[in-house]
């Protein structure tokens, strides 16, 4: 999402697929420097040192945007992949087919007549650059097909890495830039049978009180509203019981689905009749906690805080640019 996020607002032009490994430039390819310093990028934390600092005074001071991806090579040995938003277009003119086909010699596949100026600019100046922090290869290319593809290849590497952490160390092996990081959680929910089934539950929990939105939970009932409607919610009925793989086939979320639109046609008398109680009283906490004294508190709570930079001049393209992500139809 965050890869096709950049396409969609940078253009697929300006954007690029980063590279680095580490190495000793110059000092050749077996060299013992070379040899020690890539003994040493086995080290997570290491590698991680080099990129914070790496990251904070060359890829953030370059790159408006970027997202970082670590990968072990077979040896053990951890490289990164930068998507970075270039300044300029580095597509147009770029032999995307050669520079990115490494059954190619090297030297056939670096021609200067391969890339545009913009991305020769970018070679040298990483070349100059990347050597200080010990990158002894820095390879920036264009997107080859489409952000998606992108997107794909470079996710694989997390499932890749994941299995490859030392047991009780947290790393984060996925690392974003400061305006991405503000519209990406670092916290998720695992993909499972039970989170949809309890996505289903919050679904009809809306649709009883005539909620649009996530958000609107929030609004009536603060910050806090699920710690006054989880049992309630836990007690809505999902009297479905689904075989093994019908959760991994998409059987399971197609019937989810139709269960949330119209729940009456699944229930018998006794889950109907806990369907109406919970109905009940989620109105009796709605009207309960909606309409207390406390409530325009907790709504002021929910609010985005004032910019402070409100009144200090006209809007700019960047003011009145579209968000990363359309908002989807279904919250929920």
């Amino acid at each position: 999402m965050a890869v096709e996020g950049m396409v969609k607002r940078h253009g697929i032009n300006r954007v690029g697929l980063l590279t680095l490994s580490f190495g000793v430039p110059g000092s050749g390819r077996g060299s013992e420097e070379t040899r020690e310093l890539r003994e040493r990028a086995k080290d997570l934390d290491f590698v991680q040192a080099r990129w914070h600092s790496f990251a904070s005074n060359v890829i953030a001071k370059r790159y408006e945007d970027w997202i970082c991806v670590l990968e072990p090579h077979k040896d053990g040995v951890w490289h990164l992949h930068v998507v970075v938003v270039t300044k300029a277009d580095i597509r147009t003119g770029t032999d995307i087919e050669t520079l990115s086909n490494y059954k190619v010699p090297y030297w056939q596949r670096r021609g200067k007549h391969l890339r545009n100026e913009a991305l020769a600019a970018e070679w040298r100046a990483l070349r100059e650059t990347c050597c200080k922090y010990r990158f002894g290869r820095a390879e920036l290319l264009p997107v080859k097909k489409t952000g998606e593809a992108l997107a794909r290849y470079v996710a694989g590497y997390l499932s890749k890495s994941f299995g490859l952490i030392p047991s009780g160390r947290k790393h984060r092996l996925v690392r974003y830039s400061r305006c991405l990081g503000q519209k990406i959680t670092m916290q998720f929910s695992p993909h499972t049978l039970g989170n949809l089934i309890h996505r289903t539950r919050l679904k009809l929990a809306a649709s009883m009180l005539q909620f649009q939105q996530y958000g609107d939970f929030a609004d009536y009932f603060g910050s806090r509203w699920h710690y006054y409607l989880g049992e309630i919610i836990a007690s809505i009925p999902v009297p479905l019981v689904f075989a093994k793989g019908q959760f991994e086939s998409g059987v399971a979320a197609k019937v989810l689905r139709d269960f949330a639109q119209d729940p009456f046609p699944y229930l018998d008398s006794e889950a109907r009749a806990k369907m109406t109680a919970a109905h009940s009283a989620l109105l009796r906490k709605f009207t309960e906690l909606a309409f207390d004294e406390a409530a325009e508190m907790r709504w002021q709570e929910n609010q985005p805080a004032e910019p402070d930079n409100i009144d200090v001049g006209p809007r700019t393209e960047v003011d009145l640019q579209n968000k990363l992500w359309e908002e989807p139809e279904n919250p929920f």
